[in-house]
C-alpha cells in the first residue's frame, strides 16, 4: 500500500480511537457551550480568513454580538482550527460575554479530526477547492469529502457553482444555495467593472462597491453576501462593510514607502492563491509584477512546481526563498519550485548581478534566506513597480528545523527600504 494512503487510514483509526473522545470529553465538561452560539462556517483552499471576516463585520454593521474564529486570532502558530478543548473553551468565554453568532474557519483537518464535534451549525459556506493537503490526503477527492463533514452538521448549505467541487456537493446535499460569477447561480455577480481604485458589481439588484480591486475578492464578498442574506439580512450592509474594505492583518496588506513602490504582504501559500491574486495586481499594475515567495517544508511537495509554473506564467520576476522549512533543506525546496518554471522562458539570476536584462523572459532568483529576497526586491524594483510577498502573511515566526524565529513581513520590507536608502 502507497506509504501516503497507509499514513492517511493510521490517521483515521487515530481520528476515531483517540481524537473522537478527547473531543467529546472537551463537549461534556463544558457542557456544549456551542449551542448557546448562533454559528456560521467557512471552509475552503482560499479565502477562507476574508470571508470570515466579512461575515462578522457585517454582523457588527447590522448591531449583532459576534466574534470570528480565523487563522489570524486562532490560538497556537501556525494552525487554524486548534483542539477541541481550545474551541469549546472559546465558545464558553463568548457566550459569557454577551456574544450571540460566531464565525469559524473550518479547515479539512479540523473536520477529519472532529474538532467541531458537537458543533451544529446555523449557514456554512465553502470558497473552493484546489491543490492543497495532499500530503496528508491521499488525493483531493478524499480532502474534498473532509469538507463535508461541515455540511453534515449545517442547517444550510452554500455552495461556490463555479467552482470545480460544486458538482459534487450539489449531488450530495441537494438543497442548497450558491453564488458564482459565471454561472447561474442564487447569487451571481454581474455588471463587474475594476479600475486602479475600485471595483464596482451587481448582484440580486444591489450594487456592490469596493475599493478592494482584486477579481477574486468578488467570490469572497458573493459568499458573505449569501451568508448575509440567508441570515434575513439585507444585502445592503454588505454594502456599507465592503466600500472601505475591512483591513485583515498579511491580507493584501500594503506596507507604505517613500520610493513609489506597491508593495504588499499576502498569505497566498497554494497554486491557486498564487494565481488569483498575480493575476489581479496584474491587472492594475503600471510597472512589473515582482514576487517574493517559498514553499514551507514538511508539507505538500507536489504544489510546488506548480507554483513555480504559475509565478513564472503571470509575473515579471520572482525571489524564490525559506518559508516555513521545518526538516528539509531549503536548497531541495527551490529546486522543487523552480522545477516547474519553463527553461526556455525564463533566466536564472544570481545575487552578484547589478542589473537586470532588458527582456521579456521571467526573471528568477533564488535566494535561501528571506530577509536577503526582500532586500534584493527592492533593490531591483523601480517606481511603479508591485513588490508582493507572498506565503508569510500575517505569521509573527518563521520555522527552520524544531524552531520558531521571529519574524515579520512588514519589518522585512522595513529593512529593505532603509537598506536601498543607505546605498543610494
Amino acid at each position: 500500500m502507497h506509504n501516503l494512503t497507509t499514513k492517511y487510514y493510521w490517521q483515521q483509526i487515530k481520528n476515531y480511537l483517540w481524537h473522537y473522545p478527547q473531543n467529546l470529553f472537551a463537549n461534556i465538561i463544558l457542557g456544549f457551550p456551542s449551542r448557546k452560539l448562533t454559528l456560521i462556517g467557512v471552509t475552503g483552499t482560499d479565502g477562507k480568513t476574508t470571508t470570515a471576516n466579512l461575515i462578522q463585520q457585517t454582523l457588527l454593521n447590522a448591531g449583532i454580538k459576534s466574534e470570528a474564529f480565523t487563522t489570524i486570532n486562532s490560538p497556537g502558530l501556525h494552525t487554524t482550527s486548534p483542539d477541541a478543548k481550545v474551541i469549546q473553551q472559546a465558545f464558553l468565554d463568548m457566550s459569557q460575554k454577551g456574544i450571540t453568532h460566531c464565525v469559524l474557519e473550518t479547515t479539512a483537518h479540523g473536520l477529519d479530526q472532529f474538532r467541531f464535534l458537537g458543533c451544529h451549525f446555523k449557514v456554512s459556506v465553502i470558497t473552493n477547492i484546489t491543490h492543497e493537503h495532499l500530503d496528508d490526503f491521499p488525493n483531493l477527492e478524499l480532502y474534498t469529502k473532509a469538507k463535508t463533514h461541515l455540511f453534515n452538521h449545517s442547517d444550510i448549505k452554500i455552495f461556490n457553482a463555479d467552482d470545480n467541487s460544486y458538482p459534487y456537493f450539489k449531488k450530495l446535499f441537494p438543497k442548497h444555495l450558491s453564488y458564482s460569477i459565471e454561472k447561474k447561480s442564487d447569487f451571481q455577480a454581474t455588471n463587474i467593472n475594476i479600475d486602479k481604485q475600485k471595483m464596482s458589481f451587481i448582484v440580486n439588484g444591489e450594487k456592490i462597491i469596493t475599493d478592494s480591486n482584486y477579481h477574486y475578492q468578488i467570490y469572497n464578498i458573493l459568499a458573505a453576501c449569501t451568508v448575509i442574506s440567508s441570515l434575513d439580512l439585507p444585502l445592503s450592509l454588505i454594502t456599507k462593510t465592503v466600500i472601505k474594505f475591512p483591513e485583515t492583518k498579511g491580507r493584501r496588506e500594503i506596507v507604505e514607502n517613500n520610493l513609489r513602490l506597491k508593495t504588499i504582504i499576502d498569505f497566498a501559500h497554494t497554486p491557486n492563491a498564487l494565481e488569483v491574486t498575480l493575476s489581479s495586481l496584474r491587472q492594475t499594475t503600471p510597472g512589473r509584477l515582482i514576487v517574493i515567495f517559498g514553499a514551507t517544508g514538511g508539507r505538500d511537495k507536489s504544489k510546488r512546481p506548480i507554483m513555480g509554473k504559475n509565478v513564472s506564467e503571470i509575473a515579471d520576476i520572482a525571489f524564490i526563498t525559506a518559508d516555513d522549512t521545518r526538516s528539509e533543506k531549503i536548497e531541495e525546496i527551490n529546486q522543487q519550485i523552480i522545477a516547474g518554471i519553463d527553461p526556455k522562458k525564463s533566466i536564472e539570476m544570481t545575487p552578484d548581478d547589478s542589473m537586470l536584462p532588458n527582456t521579456k523572459k521571467f526573471l528568477y532568483f533564488n535566494i535561501p534566506n528571506r530577509q536577503d529576497a526582500f532586500n534584493l526586491a527592492i533593490k531591483f524594483a523601480k517606481a511603479g513597480d508591485t513588490v508582493i510577498a507572498c506565503g508569510k502573511g500575517h505569521e509573527t515566526t518563521i520555522l527552520h528545523g524544531t524552531t520558531e524565529y521571529p519574524w515579520s513581513e512588514a519589518e522585512a520590507f522595513r529593512t529593505a527600504f532603509r537598506l536601498r536608502s543607505q546605498n543610494v
